[in-house]
């Protein structure tokens, strides 16, 4: 429940000023915080002198009572004309604070904000271009060695006819007769709490402060019109699945000639049946017979670069790893190539003929299997 000032100072509703301001010091020094007192009621007691030692808001609150009283709580109490409780303009969120060292403030651009969800209306058009994402899909082998892909959007572009400037052919730009380059229109209107003042953006030149003299026919003066466009992308070496490509200036094109936004390309490059890739590694399993991996030799490996061959040691097992160094992906943006790392398999035939029969068995007996 809202309290009177007067009784809060204890003086009568016609007190003198000196004894409002003998009866404010006497309390004052009484609660401040520094001396152990309660900072609320500190508080309390600096509101009701802050409105009581000042004729024209004792004038306005003998007045208007709680009314008042509670717009003055909440920051909302001027001293001038145009109003109730004045004129201040509280557009610039100025706060004020009171002396002895424990004192409060009140910031009138929050306080005015919530409320009236914001006194002052400020808005801009976008003049940057939207920026744009697509996917795009690639082959396994496009992600490794790079590619240039040729793409065709639908969207918003420059004019052809104005080049963006919005403006006929041989017409000029001039500055907006109604904001006068301004870009805004700044309304003031009274209030409860006095005159509050408000900007919006000039529905003429929607905030930019020029417009064209005569308007292109193509796009109405807007500078841009919507269509179809074909680009070509380069696809970087290396780049992996899910990464994104930008491309500068490909984006929607800005407002009358103003910056275009980026396209975002979002990668999606297929798998290869015949390499797992991690990083800019890659793996693949190839299958050696029964005698290489006992025996040892050398065999061919398939990399993305050709054939090579490599060395089997006798009595490989199977799963053993061997390294190629450079036979992998192209690292990305810098020079080098990762690794290629192959495991052999060691295939065990499920038919025998006779003579290998005879031959294994002989192998078993000097095992001693």
């Amino acid at each position: 429940m809202a309290k009177n000032y007067y009784d809060v100072l204890g003086v009568s509703k016609g007190a003198s000023q000196d004894e409002i301001k003998k009866a404010y010091r006497k309390l004052a020094n009484e609660h401040h915080p520094d001396r152990g007192g309660s900072g609320e009621k500190f508080k309390e007691i600096n509101e009701a002198y802050q409105v009581l030692s000042d004729q024209n808001k004792r004038s306005q609150y003998d007045q208007f009572g709680q009314t008042f009283e509670q717009a003055q709580r909440q920051g909302g109490f001027g001293g001038g004309a145009g109003g109730p409780f004045g004129g201040s303009d509280f557009s610039q969120g100025a706060g004020f604070g009171f002396g002895n060292g424990g004192g409060f403030e009140f910031d009138f651009g929050d306080i005015f904000s919530d409320i009236f969800g914001g006194a002052q209306e400020r808005s801009s058009r976008r003049t940057r271009g939207v920026d744009l994402e697509m996917p795009l899909d690639i082959t396994f082998e496009e992600s490794v060695f790079g590619a240039e892909k040729e793409i065709s959007l639908d969207k918003i572009n420059q004019c052809a006819l104005c080049a963006g400037s919005g403006a006929a052919s041989g017409s000029k730009i001039i500055t907006c007769p109604k904001c006068h380059g301004s870009g805004s229109i700044k309304t003031a209107r009274r209030t409860i709490l006095g005159t509050m003042s408000s900007t919006t953006v000039c529905d003429r030149c929607e905030g930019f402060g020029k417009i064209p003299e005569v308007p292109c026919p193509e796009c109405k003066g807007s500078g841009v019109k919507r269509g179809k466009k074909t680009i070509r992308v380069r696809i970087p070496a290396g780049i992996a699945d899910g990464q994104r490509i930008r491309v500068p200036g490909e984006g929607e094109a800005g407002y009358r000639g103003s910056a275009s936004g980026d396209l975002y390309i979002i990668v999606r490059a297929a798998a290869s049946r015949e390499f797992a890739r991690r990083g800019f590694d890659l793996y693949k399993d190839i299958e050696i017979g029964f005698t290489q991996a006992a025996l040892g030799a050398s065999v061919e490996v398939g990399t993305l670069y050709g054939a090579v061959k490599i060395k089997i040691p006798p009595g490989t097992q199977s799963g053993k790893v061997f390294r190629i160094g450079g036979k992998g992906v192209q690292h990305l943006n810098r020079s080098g190539k990762g690794d290629l790392y192959v495991t052999v398999r060691v295939h065990v035939p499920e038919k025998l003929s006779k003579r290998q029969k005879e031959l294994l068995k002989q192998l078993q007996e000097t095992e001693g299997e």
